[in-house]
């Protein structure tokens, strides 16, 4: 007697609409008892047919290959796969291992010419329908969103999906925890790993720990896309109406620290001057501020601890001495400021290149912001008509409705630019502003300097100049070239990053700074 593998599927939305498991059941029962076949079931219930990532799938595909049976049989060939390729792939596999595949309800087998004919012709169907549902449901989704409502899916963390009014609703138990994140963010001036280890310590864990993602734990990625949503303070980007967890007021505070942060990593008063511009250069690990036996300041790479990574070797780098290494590369720096001149024709480069690194990134970016400018400008040219008459009400709430269809469209778009590109674009035109608007004026206080002090004197008077276009409250600071603050704001201005390997450290800036060399270079921290 022949054995045959009878296989049934119904999507979570063919429930809905009443495909029925046991309707397929039935009928492959009674096909199969018709033929004298020995059966044997496979079903997938609530999977959609893309893609093979269905127990029932696998599992008879495993049976096949042990030569379980000989035939298998489907209701119809959507049930089996609803898209072209993967479909016949697998009816592929089947042939190969001499085994014939069925669709019973639309009458042919795969062991006539006849059959396979019809297979591919039923798949192209198949596939042109999955397509035409897909449009249909992404039509329907966006139709919901301009209405301002929520379409499909989890909403945002802190909200939950009425349906009996169809609108987006606070769930305060989450709620709760998105105010903590904020307040701890801006008030407390925690960082997002910090928040995150807080809120894993006490317990709290993210909605997602409950779907099939199993996220245990907060992580600092998810905290920072928290702070940076801009439904929390109510307004969704793509329109959606829904009421704020966090004042407007709160959400700006955090957005300003977040591009502080992409600014300047140091925190006020640190006695860490490097705190952020050392990157080891074995392993590219930055170098952590830490105490050695609670009594000496010292840099060391973070792959040099035990969980740093656990697919390569613990970084060999040696730990560095904090009141050396920071002595040894201000002297560097404030030797590469002894000659205006050079100063000014690597500042003249490095404005050169920012422009060229702006405008590259800017291609992908700058259309779309240009159309999102242009119908800005289109609405507020709409909103004058209609004010003044000359457009009539119901014409105007077309043409905007128009307008703002388009609006989501393009916002879309730039919501899925890669957002690290977005911030190299952001930090890269704070740079191209910040100098190219005070490169004349730099010139020109730097003319005043040259041939009236000697190098080290010339040195010091650029190192004040240069930390004196900072925004320094108090005003004593900027005569003040060796306080810290001014040390650490003039390395941040020449862009200087600090690379140790082990017979040398390299200082990178957007001028000329000679490297540490080996005769100089002790890395115990002895």
């Amino acid at each position: 007697m022949k054995k045959a593998a009878l296989y049934a599927r119904v999507s979570s939305q063919e429930q809905v609409l009443g495909t029925s498991m046991d309707s397929q059941r039935a009928e492959l029962e009674r096909w199969a008892e018709y033929k004298g076949y020995q059966q044997t079931l496979y079903l997938d219930e609530g999977l959609t047919g893309t893609t093979d990532k269905r127990k029932g799938l696998q599992s008879l595909i495993t049976d096949a290959k042990a030569h379980r049976f000989e035939v298998v049989a489907v209701t119809k060939l959507d049930r089996f796969f609803r898209k072209l390729r993967p479909m016949l792939d697998y009816i592929h596999q089947l042939d190969e291992l001499g085994i014939e595949f069925v669709s019973v309800g639309e009458g042919f087998d795969t062991s006539t010419n006849h059959g396979r004919f019809s297979l591919q012709m039923m798949g192209v169907i198949a596939e042109f329908e999955r397509n035409r549902i897909v449009e249909r449901t992404k039509e329907g989704r966006h139709a919901t969103y301009r209405k301002g409502r929520w379409a499909a899916g989890n909403p945002l963390y802190g909200y939950h999906y009425n349906p009996d009014t169809k609108e987006l609703e606070i769930k305060e138990d989450e709620a709760t925890v998105v105010r903590r994140i904020f307040n701890s963010y801006v008030y407390d001036r925690l960082g997002v790993g910090r928040i995150a280890r807080n809120l894993n310590e006490d317990g709290i864990k993210p909605r997602s720990h409950e779907t099939k993602r199993r996220a245990r734990q907060w992580y600092a990625g998810a905290v920072r896309d928290t702070i940076s949503h801009t439904g929390y303070k109510g307004e969704h980007p793509l329109g959606i109406r829904m009421p704020a967890i966090i004042e407007p007021a709160l959400w700006q505070l955090a957005q300003e620290r977040r591009k502080d942060n992409r600014k300047l990593h140091r925190r006020e008063g640190s006695p860490w001057l490097l705190q952020g511009l050392v990157k080891c250069g074995l392993c590219g690990h930055a170098l952590a501020c830490n105490w050695s036996h609670s009594t000496r300041r010292i840099y060391s790479c973070r792959g040099r601890l035990q969980l740093s990574k656990v697919i390569h070797d613990k970084c060999s780098l040696k730990p560095l001495d904090a009141e050396w290494l920071e002595e040894a590369v201000w002297d560097k720096v404030t030797d590469a400021l002894s000659n205006p001149t050079s100063l000014m024709l690597a500042l003249d480069d490095y404005i050169s290149k920012l422009t060229e690194k702006s405008a590259e990134l800017e291609k992908a970016i700058r259309p779309i912001e240009a159309e999102l400018a242009e119908i800005a400008e289109k609405k507020r040219r709409l909103a004058e008509d209609w004010v003044v008459g000359s457009l009539p009400k119901d014409k105007a709430n077309a043409i905007k409705a128009n307008l703002d269809i388009e609006e989501i469209r393009l916002k879309s778009i730039k919501d899925e630019i890669d957002p690290a590109q977005l911030e190299e674009l952001e930090t890269t035109r704070y740079w191209l502003q910040f100098w190219a608007g005070r490169r004349h004026d730099l010139d020109l206080r730097l003319n005043l300097i040259m041939g009236n002090q000697t190098e080290k004197g010339q040195a010091a008077e650029v190192a004040k100049v240069i930390t004196g276009m900072a925004d320094i409250e108090d005003a004593s600071l900027r005569d003040e070239v060796g306080s810290p603050a001014t040390k650490r704001q003039l390395l941040d201005y020449l862009q200087c990053a600090v690379i140790p390997y082990p017979d040398r450290i390299e200082i990178k800036a957007f001028l000329p700074v000679n490297n540490i060399e080996l005769q100089e270079y002790n890395p115990s921290y002895r």
